[in-house]
C-alpha cells in the first residue's frame, strides 16, 4: 500500500483530526562541507530533502527513496543524527487535515549522482554554506541543521 493511499484510507476513517506521521529526511553534504536544500515548487522557502515513510517503511529505506525520489542523489551511506518531534511539529494543511511529524535526520556524507530537482517536489537544489542557509520552512530543516552538531551516537 502506498503512502497516498495509506493516508487518504485513514482521513476517510478519522477526517481531519491529527494523526501521527513518520518520515525521514537527509542532510546532504558535499565535499566543502555545504548542505543540500531543496525549495518545494511554487514557494520561496527551503526545506531538507525527505520525506514520509509507506506503510512498514524503514527509516533508511524512507531516506534512501525520497532523496532519489526529490534529488536524483543515491545515498551511499548516512548517520543517524536524531529525531524531530512533538508539538512544534504540528500543522494543519489547507483542507483541514491536522498531524505532527516525527522526522529521523540523518547525515549524508557519502552519496552519488548530480543533484538535479524533480520538477514535482522540488523546483531547486542548492548547497549551502553553515553561515550562509536560507529561509528554512518549518521546524525539521531548522532542528535537523541543529542535530548536526550534536549527533546521537558522539
Amino acid at each position: 500500500m502506498s503512502k497516498e493511499s495509506y493516508i487518504r484510507d485513514l482521513r476517510d476513517r478519522i477526517g481531519t483530526h491529527p494523526v501521527n506521521l513518520v518520515g525521514a529526511a537527509g542532510l546532504v553534504l558535499n565535499a566543502a562541507g555545504e548542505l543540500l536544500f531543496q525549495r518545494k515548487c511554487g514557494t520561496d522557502r527551503w526545506t531538507v530533502p525527505g520525506g514520509i515513510c509507506e506503510l512498514g517503511e524503514a527509516f533508511e529505506d524512507t531516506l534512501c527513496r525520497e532523496l532519489r525520489e526529490e534529488t536524483a542523489l543515491t545515498v551511499e551511506r548516512a548517520e543517524l543524527l536524531g529525531v524531530v518531534s512533538g508539538g512544534e511539529t504540528f500543522k494543519r494543511i489547507g483542507n483541514g487535515d491536522e498531524f505532527y511529524m516525527y522526522t529521523a535526520v540523518y547525515a549524508v556524507r557519502e552519496w552519488t549522482g548530480s543533484p538535479t530537482p524533480d520538477g514535482e517536489e522540488s523546483e531547486e537544489l542548492r548547497f549551502f554554506g553553515l553561515d550562509d542557509l536560507p529561509p528554512l520552512a518549518g521546524p525539521v530543516g531548522r532542528r535537523a541543521v541543529e542535530l548536526l552538531g550534536n549527533p546521537v551516537d558522539r
